[in-house]
């Protein structure tokens, strides 16, 4: 079989993604990113391999708290996910219950939302390009407060937070520029590295992994609308994963003419009370 398509021998897809540059590791400075030329300057093509975990995850051998990904089925009956008013009054508490569920949390707050289709309106709505966390554990708990006060909600002292994301396809599977992640059991929490995402005139701190070949690509293939991933952005409690950093690849094991990919992702608060 030809390698850049999916081997049965190790059920996994070659690929390049874009990983930020080794030389920030250690430095004090931390670099920037938020336009395509930002992008470009501070991150480098790497050769990995994703694999498919369909079979892990059935076999129950894939967790959020152990890996930092699960795969869950939700319809979520919303024609149309450009329409923010049916997402918001719909969507949002579809998504508030599952979290709950996959994760034990006892509340579950809304942070916000991001559709992204093949039609970026910029450099924050396309397909994401390098290996990145949204988010940075050293402001989990500004963070998590800021969210609890957008919801009129006193933060309570036997409170711990933990942030996740969704992410569904919606209109076709997702075929063409699916998402991956790296397994958190191969990840060394020292590769993790602070940089600025400055998108939008933002000035937001987050973080992203400097490239290890020891790092474990993952990724479900052919998600349908009906699937959803629910994967770890930033937890606070102890043993447990912590991040889930992610980007899409150019899947050319995909079939030419499938439509291309179209998805909704949720970045949500989990809250546990201890």
């Amino acid at each position: 079989m030809n390698d850049v398509g999916l081997s049965v021998e190790t059920g996994s897809v070659a690929a390049q993604v874009r990983y930020v540059n080794a030389e920030w590791k250690g430095r004090e400075d931390i670099p920037r990113i938020g336009s395509k030329e930002t992008r470009r300057a501070n991150t480098s093509n790497q050769d990995i391999r994703v694999h498919d975990v369909r079979a892990a995850q059935a076999a129950g051998q894939k967790s959020l708290d152990r890996n930092g990904y699960t795969l869950a089925k939700l319809t979520p009956g919303i024609p149309d996910f450009r329409d923010e008013a049916s997402v918001e009054k719909l969507y949002y508490q579809q998504i508030q219950d599952l979290l709950k569920r996959e994760t034990g949390a006892d509340h579950a707050f809304v942070y916000g939302h991001l559709v992204r289709t093949e039609k970026p309106i910029d450099f924050n709505d396309g397909y994401a390009r390098f290996v990145h966390c949204d988010y940075n554990i050293k402001r989990l708990t500004e963070m998590s407060e800021d969210v609890l006060t957008k919801h009129g909600v006193e933060p309570k002292a036997n409170w711990t937070y933990a942030w996740f994301n969704t992410w569904q396809p919606f209109d076709n599977v997702a075929a063409h520029n699916p998402l991956a992640f790296i397994d958190w059991e191969s990840l060394p929490e020292d590769d993790v590295i602070d940089y600025f995402y400055t998108g939008r005139n933002r000035d937001s701190l987050v973080a992203a992994p400097v490239y290890n070949p020891d790092h474990k690509w993952c990724f479900f293939p052919n998600m349908t609308p009906e699937e959803i991933l629910v994967f770890k952005q930033m937890d606070g409690r102890s043993d447990r994963s912590v991040y889930c950093p992610h980007t899409s690849f150019d899947n050319k094991d995909a079939p030419a003419d499938a439509p291309p990919r179209r998805s909704i992702e949720m970045r949500m608060l989990a809250v546990f009370e201890d």
